[in-house]
């Protein structure tokens, strides 16, 4: 019997999606997703200083031996004319200067490079007044990590790690995961009041609200003759929770997920903020760590059918000014 379950125990562990990490180093916080894409995020000071600035800076790099690099910058300040410069690198770096908010191919590796040896990098109007500053420090550590999260440590093609290894030796990116995905279509089951009684009862929610203050419940539904119900479950300053469940044919099962969702602990999965797109069939949970939303958690599913299959993960687990969080999971939906 053990022998007979081994095959299916792999299969469900590799079906399982495996995320990457959030590490932080100094004022950025780096990951590095299932297929290899790193992106990194420049996190305001922990001295507190430079909070009314409003200027933040990512940097992504695509996986494998020709990996690309993209550096964008996003605040508040004109359309157009905005300069960046390093500031703390040697004198013939520091007297870079590039224009524009987003750099890719040769500006953007430029500017990588001073980003490793850099302490500042500071954002300018056409005019040169300064608009804001992005703190530097750990950055180097996080193109590090890249360097070591796609294979490049030791290579021509590493940020930082750099070796005399070719780029041939960098390992190519692996393959983006293909998700089945049941096309919304129909329209959802109606619920009988003992039906909307016994979910109320079964997710331990009632006990949030009032008699009598219930709020409404959403149907939605998922195609095949199945239909989502959300049960709200209790709600804060900005933050909403609702408990999912599927009807199919009369019956009522809690919806699994082959990742859990928001907050979900040892009880029934839970969605924050939860969102049901029935063009694109996607059902998405948005966890804010704070009201301003510069941290916490977001997933994106599919319905496959059986369950609910993620097709994208963002965190932040720093509460520290980036609204960009960062990706650590991704696959592909194919409609079936």
């Amino acid at each position: 019997m053990v022998a007979m379950l081994i095959p299916t125990l792999l299969a469900l562990m590799q079906t399982a999606p495996q995320q990457g990490p959030v590490k932080t180093f100094g004022d950025w916080a780096v990951a590095c997703d299932n297929v290899k894409r790193c992106e990194m995020t420049a996190l305001q000071p922990e001295d507190g200083d430079w909070s009314d600035d409003g200027w933040q800076m990512s940097v992504v790099r695509e996986a494998g031996p020709g990996g690309t690099w993209t550096v964008e910058l996003d605040g508040d300040g004109p359309a157009s004319g905005v300069r960046l410069q390093v500031e703390g690198v040697p004198a013939a770096g520091a007297a870079a200067v590039w224009r524009g908010t987003r750099f890719t191919g040769g500006e953007a590796l430029a500017i990588v490079g001073a980003m490793a040896n850099g302490k500042t990098a500071v954002v300018r109007d056409g005019a040169g007044k300064q608009l804001g500053r992005v703190s530097l420090a750990g950055s180097s550590a996080s193109l590090r990590f890249i360097d070591a999260e796609q294979g490049r440590a030791g290579t021509v093609t590493a940020a930082v790690a750099t070796g005399a290894k070719p780029a041939s030796a960098v390992p190519a990116a692996p393959p983006l995961p293909v998700v089945p995905a049941v096309r919304a279509a129909g329209a959802p089951t109606t619920l009988s009041a003992a039906q909307l009684d016994q979910l109320w009862s079964q997710s331990d929610c009632a006990e949030n609200y009032e008699d009598g203050s219930r709020p409404d419940i959403e149907r939605h539904a998922l195609g095949g003759g199945a239909t989502l119900v959300l049960i709200p479950c209790g709600a804060g300053a900005y933050n909403f929770s609702s408990v999912p469940y599927v009807v199919t044919g009369g019956k009522v099962q809690v919806a699994t997920f082959d990742s859990p969702p928001g907050w979900t602990d040892d009880g029934p999965p839970m969605l924050v903020n939860a969102g049901f797109d029935a063009k694109s069939g996607e059902l998405a949970s948005y966890a804010k760590g704070r009201g301003i939303g510069d941290c916490g958690s977001a997933e994106r599913y599919v319905w496959d059918g059986t369950r609910f299959r993620l097709i994208e993960a963002r965190a932040m687990g720093e509460c520290r000014g980036s609204i960009n969080w960062l990706r650590i999971w991704q696959a592909k939906a194919v409609p079936r």
